[in-house]
């Protein structure tokens, strides 16, 4: 099993038993808690993608738990000044969904990705789903280089 910088579950079977697990939690000691006083929690949904975590303001580190259709795609780790993006190839979503940070200090999930739809007679089709969808500002975050406090835009 690979660590990421995060907080992860570790599932094990119990030799013992079929159908009995152990899940425990492994620490991390050099990602920063959630609930430190840089940490800003995000959450949002835009349709069937659901995102939330925790950025931390001061070095833009983000813990990122994505679901699909009600399903956890598990904890990510990543940065929001740089490119953060998951593929995805399930049965009933393909293509991509990422996080950027904007020069507004705007976190955005982008959203591009093909869902299948079932028509009422069964049969079904994938449907382009395409969206920047806004999950809230991140104040505190310095705006990009160009754009100065008090300037017009």
């Amino acid at each position: 099993m690979e660590l990421t910088k995060s907080k992860a579950l570790l599932v094990q079977r119990a030799e013992s038993e079929d159908g009995v697990y152990k899940i425990g939690q492994v620490q991390n000691p050099t990602v920063c808690g959630h609930r430190g006083k840089n940490r800003m929690p995000f959450s949002s949904t835009a349709g069937i993608f659901a995102v939330s975590g925790s950025i931390n303001t001061a070095t833009l580190e983000m813990e990122v738990i994505l679901e699909v259709y009600e399903m956890n795609l598990g904890i990510l780790h990543g940065y929001a000044n740089r490119p953060f993006k998951v593929d995805l190839d399930l049965s009933m979503v393909k293509g991509s969904i990422g996080l950027r940070l904007t020069g507004l200090d705007e976190l955005l999930l982008d959203i591009d990705t093909k869902v299948f739809q079932v028509a009422e007679d069964g049969t079904g089709k994938f449907i382009e789903y395409r969206k920047a969808h806004f999950i809230q500002e991140i104040p505190g975050v310095r705006c990009a280089p160009w754009l100065s406090p008090g300037s017009d835009h």
